[in-house]
């Protein structure tokens, strides 16, 4: 009987460590769901700044929450660049490091931004995930447009045809210069962005907190 006890004992506790031993592994090409915790810019923020964003969809894989909603994304501005004049828009590179769980562990996490919303006029572009603003181009030609409008305006008031030339001339050229003087828009994403990041390596986590959900397989994008 003591046998037979002490075996079911040992058969337990082998039990229970193959359980917390348990891993998820979440593969390469998942997306995973979150929202900026504070508000990045290019007027504001440098490169090396540290950046935190909230888990907003739970990753399920095999039928286990994997990452919940709540975790936090932690990681780097690892390129920034303000807008030029005339040439030239707002562009920042957020780089995930790693995971953190609700219960404080961390997974290393190597992943690239995949789509980018609620910024006004952000847009991901390259196979790094730099986001980018919007361009002043159009507005910077409407400006120089308006300047020879009104210059030729006041030309043909006190010179005919000829006046208007000049005119025109002169007012585009002090538009211009006005123009070159200011920046374009700086990228700006608020607090509560939406960042979609995919998966770059496997992702492999210690499931041992994990519960048990129904439905089988990943939840989320690939």
């Amino acid at each position: 009987m003591v046998k037979r006890a002490l075996l079911c004992a040992l058969l337990s506790a082998f039990a229970v460590s193959s359980a917390l031993a348990e891993q998820a592994s979440v593969p390469a090409g998942t997306t995973l769901h979150c929202r900026l915790a504070q508000t990045i810019t290019t007027q504001s923020n440098h490169r090396g700044d540290p950046f935190t964003a909230t888990v907003s969809e739970p990753l399920i894989i095999d039928g286990r929450e994997a990452i919940p909603v709540g975790a936090r994304i932690e990681g780097r501005i690892s390129w920034m660049q303000r807008p030029g004049r005339i040439r030239g828009v707002g562009e920042v590179r957020l780089t995930p490091e790693k995971v953190v769980m609700p219960d404080g562990s961390s997974v290393p996490l190597s992943a690239i931004l995949s789509t980018v919303y609620g910024a006004e006029g952000a847009r991901v572009k390259g196979e790094e995930g730099g986001v980018k603003g919007s361009n002043s181009r159009l507005r910077d030609l409407e400006e120089v447009g308006a300047g020879m409008g009104g210059g030729g305006l006041v030309g043909t008031l006190f010179g005919g045809l000829h006046g208007a030339v000049i005119g025109g001339v002169i007012g585009g050229a002090a538009g211009l210069v006005d123009t070159l003087r200011r920046r374009g828009p700086d990228l700006a994403l608020p607090a509560g962005t939406q960042l979609n990041y995919q998966l770059t390596r496997e992702l492999v986590i210690q499931s041992q907190s994990a519960e048990k959900m129904p439905g089988p397989g990943v939840k989320g994008s690939r």
